[in-house]
């Protein structure tokens, strides 16, 4: 596994689409979040957790107001990320 820490304070704040060979889980700790997984769009609030399928582009951005923090799960021994846009 490789564990990310991830946050933003700024409104529409975000990783950029990319894809990874293997799953992602996102944990969110604190704010709101909207994700892209493939043609599904998510809301989510701290607390919850979204599935990010391996091989599946994905984003996801702060809804706002105030800070977004995610704990980002990759499951492989090392991070691999392709950027689509």
């Amino acid at each position: 596994m490789t564990v990310l820490a991830y946050g933003t304070d700024r409104t529409g704040g975000g990783p950029r689409l990319h894809v990874h060979p293997y799953d992602e889980v996102f944990v969110v700790t604190e704010g709101r979040a909207r994700f892209f997984v493939g043609d599904t769009v998510l809301d989510a609030t701290a607390g919850q957790v979204v599935f990010g399928p391996a091989g599946i582009p994905h984003r996801f951005e702060n809804l706002g107001p105030g800070r977004l923090q995610t704990i980002d799960i990759h499951h492989s021994p090392r991070w691999i990320q392709t950027d689509l846009d």
